[in-house]
């Protein structure tokens, strides 16, 4: 497994747990602790991830250090990053329309 994939899979679970959380206490009480507002920025970054990876470093080689992990980043190409740009954009124009910022 990709190590983006694997963060992106993460991402994409923790945003989906903060947005649980912050609707609910939208829902309730009627207001939302900032935190949750990058609810749904994980999700769909986690989202983006998932399809574009970043560079080629795989779980176990980061794990036993043969590449290092900036690789990830560092070597990713473009359009990668673009997508993961544009996926938080869009995930902050969601967190800022559902939560009636």
């Amino acid at each position: 497994m990709k190590l983006g994939r694997l963060f992106g899979f993460l991402a994409l679970v923790a945003g989906g747990i903060f947005t649980y959380i912050g609707y609910g206490m939208m829902e309730t009480t009627g207001s939302v602790v900032k935190f949750f507002l990058a609810a749904p920025v994980f999700t769909l970054i986690g989202l983006a991830m998932l399809f574009f990876p970043g560079g080629d470093i795989t779980t176990t080689e980061s794990k036993n250090k043969t590449k290092d992990p900036k690789v990830w980043i560092n070597e990713a190409p473009k359009s990668h990053k673009a997508a993961w740009l544009i996926a938080g954009v869009i995930g902050f124009i969601i967190s800022i329309n559902i939560f009636n910022i």
